[in-house]
């Protein structure tokens, strides 16, 4: 849910660049990539979601709840398509999340409808790298859990399980070494 900036413009749309960052938690509107992994805010693009090139929504370009945090893959996807009916959904409508969703192996699919088949190939949300996207995020999350133990005095001991806690945090540190080599790569 985006802030309710009502029609407050700037004179560029770029200006709400940073209100869409909180809004959208650093996160695309459409497939829900962080931007981490596409070099950040730098890269993050806004898209207009009713296209302000078809002359019907030219009014919408400065409008704030026409603007779409979003990443390049989705924004170049979309571009200024436009169906009045079966087409997309604002990503920050309830119903988004009734055709566009994610199963338990952060898969994304949509609900078989017309609709849901048309923002899904449209977008390209078939893309593995959405589904291994998710995963890093999930693996990032247990890192983060396991430090936490390790780092309290439960594990301060020198049992099997607490050294093999110990090892497999060197491995993470690795793999986070290089996945923040790949962001820096991404981003430049």
């Amino acid at each position: 849910m985006k802030l309710n900036l009502g029609r407050y413009l700037y004179a560029d749309y770029k200006s709400f660049k940073p209100y869409l960052v909180k809004d959208f938690n650093n996160r695309c509107g459409y497939c829900d990539s962080y931007d981490k992994f596409f070099g950040g805010l730098k890269n993050f693009q806004i898209d207009h979601f009713k296209p302000h090139s078809i002359f019907t929504f030219a009014s919408l370009k400065h409008e704030y709840g026409n603007l779409v945090y979003s990443c390049q893959s989705c924004n170049r996807a979309k571009s200024n398509k436009w169906e009045d009916t079966d087409g997309f959904i604002d990503p920050c409508d309830e119903e988004y999340g009734n055709f566009i969703l994610r199963d338990n192996n952060g898969k994304i699919k949509h609900n078989d409808t017309v609709q849901g088949e048309y923002i899904y190939s449209n977008l390209n949300l078939f893309l593995r790298r959405h589904e291994l996207l998710w995963s890093i995020e999930r693996l990032e999350e247990q890192r983060e859990i396991i430090n936490k133990l390790l780092d309290e005095e439960v594990y301060s001991d020198d049992s099997i399980e607490t050294k093999l806690l110990k090892q497999f945090r060197q491995v993470q540190n690795e793999i986070i070494k290089y996945s923040n080599s790949l962001y820096i790569e991404i981003s430049t």
